[in-house]
């Protein structure tokens, strides 16, 4: 049996960049933090990557939908739809 020729990376994949990180309003959002999106109501999405086609210069973010607290549907969005959700302080221990 022959051996198979090396994987290359075909020409349409290298137009596509995609970091793990997004900074949105002085926040970093970091890959596989929770975000909202504006008019997608009561959703929960978990950031995956922001995607920059080289070519055009368009941006947008890959995310998975949470439903019940799972990552599910894969989603697509531009940047100026998403909301950060910030992270919850540690609360204050009470002393009697």
């Amino acid at each position: 049996m022959a051996r198979k020729a090396k994987y290359e990376v075909p020409p349409i994949a290298r137009k596509f960049v995609r970091e793990p990180n997004l900074v949105l309003d002085g926040f970093e959002i970091a890959q596989g933090e929770t975000i909202k999106v504006r008019g997608e109501f009561g959703a929960k999405f978990k950031f995956q990557y922001l995607v920059t086609n080289t070519e055009t210069g368009a941006q947008w973010i890959d995310c998975f939908e949470i439903i019940g607290g799972v990552a599910s549907v894969f989603r697509s969005f531009k940047v100026d739809r998403i909301k950060r959700v910030p992270k919850r302080g540690k609360r204050a221990k009470r002393v009697n």
